[in-house]
């Protein structure tokens, strides 16, 4: 956590009374809510819950009480007694001149407490000597208040690249995934590796750099580009295993491409895809692939009965999709259980496990969620409960006999009442997009909504067969 960084900008999320702390370091802000002992707490913990929704549990470590404990004084102290070496090392990796007297150094002025407008330009081997001269943070300018002084080695911090480096050597980092700007010929990462070798004298760890999630066609999703989004609000909407399996699908080189609306649908179609064929149903998927695909949903899964890292035991599955439409026919569990039993989506639920009903009420909370934030308006519905008045094209309704007909027979899957409807609209030479939507102005009194199979699948069948025979006639 590199609580020891300087606030650079106030987010909208922060009340505007924040801008006298511009410029000092995270660790000494309050909470801006009041709920935290911190302001670094206050963001980090909802981080670190989430990710144990996911199953991460990162041990996080605090750049400021490392620095204050005296963890970082040898590096430091190496850094300083060295500068001109880092220095020249800069200049040869990245092109940037530092200048003969710059220091790799910023203290926390005594004065005013800021850590992002000091200047160091004297090391006597105990303390650094700096100017408070103000100072850029990104696009912006932060005064100083003029203030002199001298530090001691745990009242400041390295810069970036310095410090970079110096984690590297004193963490014994062997890996570090990045994204893959720091791995720009000439970056970061070019920078931090001499001078990890040539000053700390430790090897720099494997870098893995990583492609950007994007968003809205392919913009980019980051802070700097003022588009947000929190693992928790993911899971919000997707499911803790759907959250996973978003990041594990597709290698760490290739970018992810998010979209909160119908993206999440297809998501969840793709995640059951791969559910389906861990356990060995027919999908379609190429052999070449398939070993990559089962691994991919086994890596995604989560038990949240003892929250562990363990696949279900056997094949249990409510589509996403039909879920959309549950949620809004069914006002409870039970009643979407009764429902999801009745249209037989599932055929070996005689008795619903502990584990069973947790994971399906997971997914709704998350369908509800997501209905109720980014669904589009046309997936929103409710079911006329009486006849609407519609006007229906005459061979639609001479079509409508043949679908009842079959309605009565078929089992009640989203699949066979979708065919149904489909083919017999084909075999009467009507276009299925035009028979679907005389199907929703019946139901919905809209031309749009759901798909149908799993719309009426979620339905009784005496009430909808009641309904399409009552335009029939």
């Amino acid at each position: 956590m590199d609580d020891l960084d300087g606030l650079r900008k106030i987010p909208k999320q922060l009340p505007k009374e924040f801008e006298q702390y511009l410029g000092q370091p995270a660790f000494k802000l309050p909470c801006p809510d009041g709920c935290c002992s911190s302001f670094a707490e206050h963001f980090t913990r909802p981080f670190l819950e989430n990710l144990a929704r996911i199953d991460v549990k990162p041990e996080p470590v605090s750049v400021a009480k490392m620095y204050q404990d005296g963890k970082y004084d040898n590096v430091v102290r190496i850094a300083l007694d060295r500068a001109s070496e880092i220095t020249a090392i800069i200049k040869e990796v990245s092109g940037s001149d530092r200048g003969d007297d710059w220091l790799p150094f910023f203290a926390i002025c005594e004065s005013c407490g800021r850590i992002l407008t000091t200047q160091a330009y004297a090391w006597d081997g105990q303390k650094v000597s700096y100017r408070c001269k103000g100072g850029i943070a990104g696009k912006n300018f932060i005064e100083g208040c003029g203030h002199e002084g001298a530090v001691g080695i745990r009242d400041g911090k390295l810069p970036w690249r310095v410090e970079w480096a110096a984690r590297w050597s004193h963490l014994g980092v062997t890996f570090e995934p990045m994204g893959k700007d720091l791995m720009a010929s000439g970056g970061t990462y070019e920078t931090g590796k001499a001078i990890c070798e040539r000053i700390f004298n430790s090897p720099a760890p494997l870098p893995i750099p990583y492609e950007w999630i994007v968003i809205e066609g392919g913009k980019r999703l980051g802070k700097s580009a003022g588009r947000i989004l929190t693992i928790g609000e993911l899971i919000d909407i997707a499911t803790p295993e759907m959250a996973r399996y978003f990041f594990f699908r597709s290698k760490p080189t290739s970018h992810k491409d998010i979209d909160f609306g119908l993206g999440i649908t297809k998501l969840a179609e793709e995640y059951e895809l791969a559910e389906r064929t861990y356990f060995g149903q027919d999908t379609g998927i190429p052999e070449k692939e398939l070993e990559d695909v089962k691994r991919n949903y086994e890596l995604s899964s989560i038990n949240f009965i003892n929250n562990k890292f363990q696949v279900q035991s056997k094949y249990f599955n409510v589509s996403y999709s039909h879920l959309t439409s549950l949620v809004q026919t069914n006002d409870n569990l039970n009643s979407i259980i009764d429902t999801v039993n009745r249209t037989n989506e599932i055929r070996y639920v005689e008795d619903w496990s502990e584990e069973e009903r947790q994971k399906l009420e997971i997914k709704v909370d998350a369908v509800r969620k997501w209905i109720d934030t980014h669904a589009p308006e046309d997936m929103k519905f409710q079911v006329e409960k009486q006849p609407p008045d519609v006007q229906i094209p005459i061979d639609h309704r001479k079509a409508f006999d043949i679908i009842l007909d079959k309605l009565n027979k078929i089992d009640w899957t989203p699949d066979n009442i979708h065919n149904t409807i489909h083919e017999t609209s084909k075999n009467h030479g009507i276009k299925a997009g035009d028979m679907f939507k005389s199907m929703y102005q019946i139901f919905l009194n809209r031309t749009k909504g759901p798909r149908l199979g799993y719309l009426l699948a979620s339905l009784d069948r005496e009430f909808v067969v009641e309904r399409i025979r009552h335009f029939s006639k």
